[in-house]
């Protein structure tokens, strides 16, 4: 679709060196990727003067590689430069000629292949910013349109199920998540079971399979396993501010950043541990450790202390680092680490009544209240780099009923899974309700952790339940976000 129609646009495939100018930071980073990986260029960001002139006489000058150069800001580019390059600007204008393009620049879109697709069915031309808008909030997640798109994005995971690695589900994950926003956002289409049992059961064999070999992967380019999150920011900022959304999915993730229409952002996504608990996974993700090493891994008592450590660890004075819960943050002028946990996600999953539908509207009335927003503007403009980060997600489930007499459980909050101290026929409890013996992967080893299926939860049976534990695909993976800039 959009990918498509981009390389066609800018030559992609003929020419073997591009300059893209990108000054409306229109194309994606997983644009740049796709574009790279299916005609071999050689990606660079033209992000300094004088350093890109350094790699242009030792490297491009005399090579025969091919190279895609990114321009995002306005910097003089020798004439020399240019003219051994093909050069191409990109913008709203050229791209979506039947739309206003200051609309479109000044408005948090969704997707571009769900546009580029709106817009091809759109017959006429809108010139006005409010009927763009319009379009872009109603018209555009139209039954033809929606349709139409998640057809596409069904084929796209159907070859990326064929991959089978953790970045190919990074993208499934994605993928599935705006099948998902599209669905809710427009009411006009379902997704079909068997897709959903194929995306389920196929994540269930890799988190078995190979789960256990994530810990290995670089967190040079971003954290693949949570517990490597505070590595990569502290080796990228001296002066950062961690805001993690308990709870939060992809899926609540895009929701939510319709209420940053003025704050740009780099999107990542990591795995959460598993069993996918806050007592596991947001420690983890704030000490830098796995489960294994925990003290108390059942408990949060030691969260705030273990996040002070970690940036203790790394040079910083117990007097710069501040740790905070809810929205309300007072800087000083020596704060250099600070951590704020945000419950919100997490207590709509728990109090949640109405299944995703409920979940979705939800989280729209949380990012419209311009709290996150909010919060994140007053750290970027004190000048903190800001990420934003979740320790696990969430999934819709029915209820099959309780479990007594298999155990001490040691966690009780999660509908999802049993982690048991002491095991009195544990093996019956798993025939009961086909509950899954999941590996202790980075876990202590002196408890059994049952799981139930990715649709499926602890309760009185028969009823909808929003819930967290397990190993669904929306539970796992979950965003990490960098954001890159403010306008005010």
């Amino acid at each position: 679709m959009f990918f498509d129609y981009l390389s066609e646009l800018c030559g992609f495939g003929i020419y073997d060196r591009i300059i893209l100018f990108d000054f409306q930071k229109i194309v994606h980073d997983n644009y740049l990727d796709l574009i790279c990986k299916k005609f071999g260029y050689k990606l660079i960001y033209y992000d300094d003067v004088e350093g890109f002139r350094y790699i242009y006489e030792t490297e491009i000058k005399k090579s025969k590689d091919k190279y895609l150069v990114i321009f995002r800001s306005n910097l003089y580019l020798p004439y020399d430069i240019r003219c051994s390059f093909h050069c191409k600007d990109i913008n709203y204008k050229e791209l979506f000629p039947k739309l206003n393009s200051y609309s479109l620049e000044n408005s948090a879109i969704f997707d571009l292949d769900l546009l580029y697709i709106a817009h091809e069915n759109l017959y006429n031309t809108i010139t006005s910013e409010a009927m763009t808008k319009k379009f872009l909030s109603e018209d555009m997640f139209s039954r033809e349109n929606a349709k139409e798109y998640s057809d596409y994005v069904i084929l796209q995971i159907e070859n990326l199920l064929e991959e089978n690695n953790y970045s190919s589900w990074f993208k499934t994950a994605l993928l599935y998540s705006k099948l998902q926003y599209v669905k809710y956002r427009s009411n006009a289409i379902n997704i079909d079971d068997e897709i959903v049992q194929m995306i389920q059961g196929k994540f269930k064999e890799f988190i078995l399979n190979s789960y256990s070999r994530l810990s290995a992967y670089s967190s040079y380019n971003g954290p693949v396993l949570i517990n490597r999150t505070m590595d990569y920011i502290i080796r990228n900022s001296k002066k950062f501010a961690l805001i993690v959304m308990d709870g939060m999915s992809i899926l609540d993730w895009l929701i939510i950043s319709e209420g940053l229409e003025r704050i740009s952002y780099k999107h990542n996504l990591t795995y959460a541990l598993i069993p996918t608990i806050t007592s596991i996974s947001r420690q983890s993700l704030l000490s830098g450790k796995l489960p294994i090493e925990f003290e108390k891994p059942f408990s949060l008592v030691n969260e705030k202390n273990m996040f002070f450590e970690r940036c203790k660890e790394n040079g910083y004075r117990e007097e710069e680092i501040k740790y905070y819960r809810g929205y309300d943050v007072e800087i000083g002028y020596m704060d250099k680490c600070i951590c704020v946990i945000v419950n919100d996600i997490d207590d709509l999953v728990h109090s949640q009544k109405q299944g995703n539908l409920g979940m979705f509207n939800d989280v729209k009335l949380l990012s419209s209240s311009g709290r996150l927003s909010g919060l994140i503007s007053n750290l970027y403009k004190n000048g903190f780099d800001v990420y934003i980060a979740s320790d696990h997600g969430h999934v819709e489930t029915e209820t099959i009923g309780t479990t007594k007499g298999v155990g001490v459980e040691l966690e009780s909050r999660s509908k999802r899974t049993l982690v048991l101290k002491d095991f009195a026929d544990y093996e019956k409890t798993i025939e009961e309700f086909h509950l899954i013996e999941y590996p202790p992967y980075y876990l202590p080893r002196n408890y059994k952790y049952l799981i139930c299926e990715y649709n499926k939860s602890f309760g009185t049976k028969g009823n909808i339940l929003l819930s967290h534990g397990g190993i669904a695909i929306e539970e796992v993976i979950v965003p990490f976000i960098k954001i890159e800039g403010v306008e005010v």
